[in-house]
């Protein structure tokens, strides 16, 4: 697929309006109340990717998703794709405004949960040579700000939390949710959290 000259593209979006490839990056990172919502309904990622750059999006896409009008979200999707794949390497890693706020200990546990998902604690531990009880404590943080969201399952006589990630705000508790019928032997967590 190609990608439009930045004159051809962005007559597609603005129209008649002459806008400058360095302002609209400008108007892009603050996020501007018209060039924004424009911009992610009209343009492909990529398109967006090109002209506003790689390294800013990775950056800037979480809180420039959270500016977006009510009626502009439903394009975002493809937008979070692009950017999951970009940080992550994977397609399930939500972006949320405080993504680079969190210690980069407790960011790449979430990214490896977002990348193999069904991974248990331990497993996520051992990929990421961190101590279990240090990557319980992640778990533990990451469950209670509904980030990830664990199911209880029995293998070989012991007991596992699988770890997924989640794009669903925590409205309800986890121990309100249920699992599919296709394993018996799974319950959802009743939180894995103990005080942290």
């Amino acid at each position: 697929m190609s990608v439009d000259s930045w004159e051809t593209l962005s007559k597609k979006v603005y129209w008649d309006r002459d806008v400058h490839l360095e302002r609209w990056r400008e108007r892009i990172s603050v996020g501007h109340r018209s060039y924004l919502p424009d911009a992610v309904s009209t343009m492909t990622p990529a398109e967006f990717v090109r002209f506003y750059g790689l390294s800013k999006f990775k950056r800037d896409w979480p809180a420039l998703r959270a500016k977006l009008p009510k009626e502009t979200v439903r394009y975002a999707a493809i937008f979070d794709l692009a950017w999951s794949r970009a940080v992550g390497g994977g397609w399930n890693l939500r972006p949320t405004a405080d993504f680079f706020t969190m210690p980069e200990r407790r960011r790449d546990f979430l990214t490896q949960v977002a990348c193999a998902p069904g991974m248990s604690i331990y497993e996520v531990a051992k990929s990421l040579g961190l101590q279990y009880r240090r990557a319980h404590d992640h778990a533990a943080s990451l469950l209670r700000d509904g980030k990830i969201r664990a199911v209880e399952t029995i293998e070989r006589g012991h007991r596992k939390m699988k770890l997924f990630p989640t794009y669903a705000s925590r409205e309800a508790p986890l121990r309100d949710r249920t699992t599919s019928p296709v394993n018996s032997s799974c319950k959802v967590s009743p939180d894995l959290i103990v005080a942290a």
